[in-house]
């Protein structure tokens, strides 16, 4: 029997009690999977023990498990008939896989003008082109009241990423009454995929204008996944705001008075606490080294953490960016009500015992106006 199995194979409860305990009278003894999980799990301490166990468990997977065998023999053929339509399958999703990553990269690319004149147009750099014949002109009524507004409105769009922000159910709970000073000086998010061969995942970038609470012209938030096509993250990074002196949006200051006879005495006392801010999304949770344990109650909150985290980013991905004026106008906002309102009639399709003349909960007959934009 091989040195390391015989180990093992002691450390099984009972193996050494009683008779037939030598090791030499089960020469075919083989460890199950189960059999070295258990082990595994007691032992804690004895770093060769768990060594060891690791390297058999290793070798165990991928090794057939005997199920196949053990079919019939026409049972066996139609499931290797089965495998081979699989591996159709399998080439045909890589043919679709390349062909949708081009497509996506051939429109990301006509999208990306779109974008440039849009942030253009909303900073001020870029005043919006004249109305067409027949949308409006000088000789109109109004028109002339019309031109002495434009001469005073301000530059731009204020406060647009504000309001498209604040529209959004999933960023709004993360924005405080302070953070909004700091997001009216926003002007543009983008997104753009990781680079690199083997690096799947992408990076929202946020531009600001110069403003009183950090030096950063641009923070950023790249998502690295453990695959492409399913939302499984491996780990997220964020940029290290520079925060300007007394400005960090993240901390709070506490002050106490000392007490009586202390070395500080009469002088009030400070300390820094963390505090909820929407900046905090550039300080994403740290996924423990392999070295460090958590208990479970942790790692389930450590979850919870990790997919609000990649859901605001996805939100702000596949929500925000492509459709920003539409939740700056509030427009979006109804349709993703309206959205949620299917979902719930799909989840009520099997309750079909509702009173005549009543609709679906929420619901009226009457549409409701879009919110308007939450300025502060």
């Amino acid at each position: 029997m091989d040195k390391g199995v015989e180990d093992l194979k002691n450390a099984l409860p009972g193996q050494n009690e009683g008779e037939g305990a030598d090791d030499n009278e089960d020469p075919d003894f083989e460890l199950s999977k189960e059999q070295a999980m258990e082990l595994l799990g007691q032992a804690g301490g004895q770093e060769g023990l768990a060594a060891m166990l690791q390297g058999h468990l290793a070798g165990l997977i991928g090794s057939p498990s005997g199920f196949l065998e053990s079919l019939p023999k026409p049972v066996r053929r139609r499931v290797e008939v089965l495998k081979d339509l699989q591996e159709k399958h399998d080439s045909l999703e890589d043919e679709y896989r390349k062909e949708k990553a081009a497509l996506d990269a051939k429109y990301s690319a006509l999208y990306g003008p779109l974008y440039t004149q849009r942030a253009a147009i909303v900073s001020g750099a870029e005043e919006a082109p004249p109305k067409e014949e027949g949308e409006g002109g000088e000789g109109e009524p109004g028109a002339e009241a019309e031109q002495k507004g434009d001469e005073d409105a301000p530059k731009g769009i204020p406060e647009f990423w504000l309001c498209v922000l604040r529209n959004n159910e999933v960023t709004e709970e993360q924005i405080t009454e302070k953070d909004s000073e700091a997001l009216k000086h926003l002007v543009d998010i983008t997104w753009e995929p990781l680079e690199g061969e083997d690096k799947k995942g992408f990076k929202l970038n946020f531009f600001f204008e110069e403003n009183p609470f950090f030096e950063n012209e641009i923070l950023t938030k790249s998502y690295h996944m453990v695959d492409e096509d399913d939302p499984i993250l491996e780990h997220a990074e964020g940029t290290e705001i520079k925060w300007k002196p007394g400005k960090n949006l993240t901390v709070k200051t506490m002050k106490k008075k000392p007490k009586r006879g202390g070395k500080s005495s009469g002088k009030m006392l400070t300390k820094t606490e963390p505090c909820e801010s929407f900046f905090n999304f550039f300080s994403p949770p740290k996924i423990p080294g392999d070295g460090d344990e958590l208990e479970e109650e942790e790692m389930e909150q450590l979850q919870e953490v990790m997919e609000a985290d990649y859901d605001m980013g996805a939100v702000i991905k596949e929500k925000l960016i492509p459709h920003a004026v539409s939740w700056f106008t509030g427009e979006a906002v109804q349709l993703d009500d309206d959205d949620d309102d299917d979902d719930e009639d799909d989840d009520d399709d099997d309750d079909d015992d509702e009173k005549d003349g009543e609709g679906p909960e929420g619901l009226t007959d009457t549409g409701e106006k879009p919110p308007e934009c939450k300025q502060q």
